[in-house]
């Protein structure tokens, strides 16, 4: 989702829905929610507002539409930015100010190394002071800037994955619906009249071929269906007719 969900996100739901309802007054809505009173339940309401324009025009309003567009579930989307990504977190590590806290915490760790101490073995000294300080700055310099970027990632999919959906959706169709002999069949169609009846023949005779050849792609790619599928329905609608009079009736009578 578009918005960070957590568990007071449900029941902010449940109180709203409770609030919609018209079979619960508040008293029963503040037990349920366990609220001392229904100021409590302000925090709860929707920032979303219902159909104004209908009411103020006297129309019929359109809850079910509103409610669906206003939301959370209209911006599910797995395909939205979470987290940062390998690339991108190398980017937070290049960054000025990052570096240069980066290269102060290796300065600090490489004077414990030639005091041949340990990290741990430095605790409540001078310098394991400025060792904690600058690596607590460092963590939440990076903290920040991997927020703001991976913020900066949502708003721009925000703004331009719409069009890129609408794109795909485009080329889909267009790889689905048109082909080789529609494309024929509409420019035979859709040409411009020649000055002459021995000039206008030819292009019929071509209008005419292509349209042929759109109707055997058609068919062809209607009906295709299996050998197996076919015989398997012709056993079953296949009727044994009853046998002939003839068949029944001995060809010579015997002697009385």
């Amino acid at each position: 989702m578009e918005l960070p969900t957590g568990p007071y996100t449900f029941r902010h739901g449940n109180g709203q829905a409770l609030d919609n309802s018209s079979e619960i007054t508040d008293a029963q809505r503040n037990i349920i929610l366990q609220h001392h009173n229904s100021s409590v339940f302000q925090n709860y309401a929707s920032r979303y507002m219902p159909d104004t324009q209908a009411a103020i025009g006297g129309l019929r309003p359109q809850t079910a539409l509103i409610r669906a567009v206003s939301g959370m579930s209209r911006t599910i989307d797995p395909r939205r930015p979470r987290k940062l990504n390998l690339a991108q977190q190398a980017e937070v590590d290049r960054h000025p100010e990052v570096r240069l806290l980066h290269r102060r915490l290796k300065s600090l760790l490489q004077t414990f190394r030639d005091q041949k101490r340990s990290v741990v073995s430095m605790k409540g000294t001078l310098l394991y002071s400025h060792y904690r300080q600058t690596y607590q700055a460092l963590r939440n310099l990076r903290r920040r800037h991997e927020k703001a970027l991976l913020t900066e990632i949502k708003e721009r999919y925000k703004k331009e994955q719409p069009g890129l959906s609408v794109a795909e959706q485009e080329a889909f169709r267009a790889a689905e619906y048109v082909f080789a002999e529609r494309v024929q069949a509409i420019d035979a169609l859709f040409t411009f009249a020649r000055s002459s009846t021995e000039e206008e023949c030819q292009p019929r005779v071509t209008a005419i071929n292509a349209l042929i050849g759109l109707c055997k792609k058609q068919e062809s790619q209607g009906f295709r269906r299996r050998k197996a599928d076919i015989k398997v329905k012709e056993e079953q609608t296949s009727v044994s007719l009853p046998p002939s009079r003839s068949e029944t009736l001995p060809v010579e009578c015997e002697a009385t």
